[in-house]
């Protein structure tokens, strides 16, 4: 649709039917939809039996994957028995990528412990991802580190540090988030301050909007545009530095106010609830923003 890059949508923030979700991307002419809760299920749970659905019934609507939202590394960086299942979670992810056809798997940097994280929290999570590095390039998918607010990778700032511990190959990038650096307190502007930390290393983006009262946390999204984001000057940006990647619109503004808990733990049908008013919305925002 777009000239110079690809939009999406995450499926959730449509329906937890695929049918709705492919109607959906279809009449917004987005080039795909990025798997993360369906049917009611988390993308943890989906069987490979879904995940192969997916893949078929997208096909056959002409949609692509963009990309596989895994919870991965969303998990305590002092119990080992968690990183265990989530380094198993990861290789079955990478499975379901290469069906499903997309490249980047998205992962997070364990629950956040301090603000703003220290330099050995940041150097510790780095020591958990060469085995997922490795699993990611005989695969020949990317790990997608995605700042969060309630990870110790949450600021552009906090995404560079982490990255100087790992080495700079094809196999690792940065999902690019501006709008959860708005969840941590603070004053640099998502953009241009923490986005020029990361700009070369952005493989993928995700968007939603928000604002801070002061330099307090935003508490809770609001319509796409309406917030403090200055997403016509970072759509400029990624166009100018040769981004060609996916622009996945993660609504979570509802015109039916959502839930706190549902705001930070997207998924399943409570969240998708009252998602695609919203979503229209906001998609539609987005064409006019990505099309100036």
């Amino acid at each position: 649709m777009s000239s110079w890059c690809q939009l999406s949508i995450l499926t959730d923030e449509v329906s937890q039917e695929l049918d709705v979700v492919l109607a959906f991307a279809r009449e917004f002419e987005l080039d795909g939809i990025e798997l993360r809760s369906l049917w009611g299920k988390a993308f943890r749970d989906l069987s490979m039996d879904q995940i192969r659905e997916v893949r078929k019934r997208a096909d056959d609507a002409g949609i692509r994957i963009s990309g596989c939202a895994t919870p991965v590394f969303k998990c305590d960086l002092d119990d080992a028995g968690q990183i265990r299942e989530h380094t198993e979670l990861f290789a079955r992810s990478v499975e379901a990528a290469n069906v499903l056809g997309c490249e980047v798997v998205r992962v997070f940097t364990f629950l956040r412990r301090s603000h703003p994280a220290t330099a050995d929290e940041l150097a510790r999570a780095a020591q958990h991802f060469p085995p997922l590095l490795e699993r990611a390039r005989e695969a020949g998918v990317i790990v997608g580190v995605e700042n969060e607010a309630s990870c110790i990778v949450g600021t552009g700032a906090e995404t560079k540090l982490f990255l100087t511990h790992l080495p700079a190959g094809p196999e690792l990038g940065v999902v690019w988030d501006p709008c959860n650096v708005l969840y941590l307190e603070g004053s640099t502007s998502a953009f241009p301050e923490e986005y020029e930390q990361v700009a070369d290393r952005v493989v993928h983006v995700h968007v939603k909007d928000a604002r801070r009262v002061g330099s307090k946390p935003a508490q809770e999204c609001v319509e796409l545009g309406t917030g403090e984001i200055d997403f016509r000057g970072q759509f400029r940006s990624l166009k100018e530095r040769g981004y060609r990647g996916w622009i996945t619109l993660e609504t979570h503004w509802r015109t039916v106010r959502l839930d706190p808990e549902s705001q930070h733990l997207p998924g399943g049908h409570a969240f998708s609830a009252n998602a695609e008013p919203a979503s229209r919305i906001c998609m539609a925002h987005l064409r006019q923003m990505v099309l100036q």
